[in-house]
């Protein structure tokens, strides 16, 4: 059943290639990141942005362009993270008062992380938060949503999820993203190979099954207390799931399908991709039928 769905969900994605002349979103905008190995474009955590865009008409979604390799893994992470904090100031300089979410799976993650906490000492990483886009990140973001993140540090405020332990690249330095830790949600559960130093690739691709409609209803109340308005009810995030609202794939730390932007079904390397139109519409009702039809909503 859910295959079929998925088909439905490329389909119905209408992707363009991001541009600076594309109007501003009249609803939130997203800014994404794939995890490792991720074909190029949304990945598996654009599931929860395109959930969100149901529930906040006029919103947009773009993809940070990085390698995304676990081989040369920190100067892909990095690059994750100059990705966030390139596309972030770029987007507010043009539409300074759209408001934002930023949301990272895996190794996005962890670079979007990054972008808000700076590098880890010690891991190779010398990327440090830039004090500018901190600035635009405290004007701009009012969500920022991390599945699975390998920096994910025990006792962090903005933990969420099963886990008590400390992931594979922790952080021993928060000072320059707990301003922000009310905006920040990061799910992380036991086991996980990466962010709790376990053992398990099915709990690392979990999390889309587990806590999408949290995810989903947390960044739309972030939302909505900006001053934004959506079709939601109040919510706040649990660490347990509400149900599934979309595709959740195989359960492994590389699956999961990415929108397109040409026949082939995927973006360019070097191209950053956004999602609107009618094609969520379309999502809407196939999600929905689905939903009702199995219960979940």
């Amino acid at each position: 059943m859910w295959t079929i769905v998925a088909r439905f969900v490329e389909a119905a994605a209408s992707v363009s290639h991001y541009a600076r002349d594309e109007p501003c979103a009249t609803g939130l905008h997203m800014i994404v990141a794939r995890g490792s190995t991720e074909d190029p474009g949304l990945g598996r955590i654009g599931v929860v942005a395109r959930n969100v865009s149901l529930l906040i008409p006029g919103s947009t979604i773009s993809a940070i362009d990085y390698p995304a390799t676990l081989e040369n893994y920190t100067t892909s992470e990095e690059k994750g993270a100059m990705g966030f904090e390139k596309m972030l100031i770029e987007y507010h300089e043009k539409c300074p008062d759209t408001k934002v979410a930023l949301l990272g799976y895996s190794q996005g993650a962890h670079a979007m992380m990054d972008s808000v906490c700076g590098g880890i000492p010690g891991e190779g990483s010398d990327y440090q938060a830039n004090k500018g886009y901190l600035e635009v990140f405290n004007e701009s973001v009012v969500a920022a949503v991390a599945y699975g993140d390998p920096s994910h540090t025990a006792g962090a405020p903005w933990n969420l999820g099963t886990s008590t332990k400390t992931g594979i690249f922790p952080r021993n330095n928060t000072a320059s993203c707990l301003p922000f830790a009310s905006h920040i949600a990061s799910w992380c559960d036991t086991g996980d190979i990466y962010c709790d130093s376990g053992s398990s690739l099915t709990v690392h691709g979990s999390y889309f099954a587990n806590y999408t409609m949290d995810s989903v209803k947390w960044i739309v109340e972030k939302y909505k207390a900006s001053g934004g308005s959506s079709t939601s009810t109040d919510s706040t995030p649990s660490s347990t799931s509400t149900g599934v609202a979309a595709p959740t794939g195989s359960g492994t730390a590389t699956g999961g399908a990415a929108a397109s932007a040409s026949a082939s079904g995927k973006p360019a390397e070097g191209a950053a991709v956004s999602v609107r139109g009618s094609g969520v519409m379309v999502l809407a009702g196939v999600v929905g039928a689905v939903g009702m039809g199995l219960g979940l909503f």
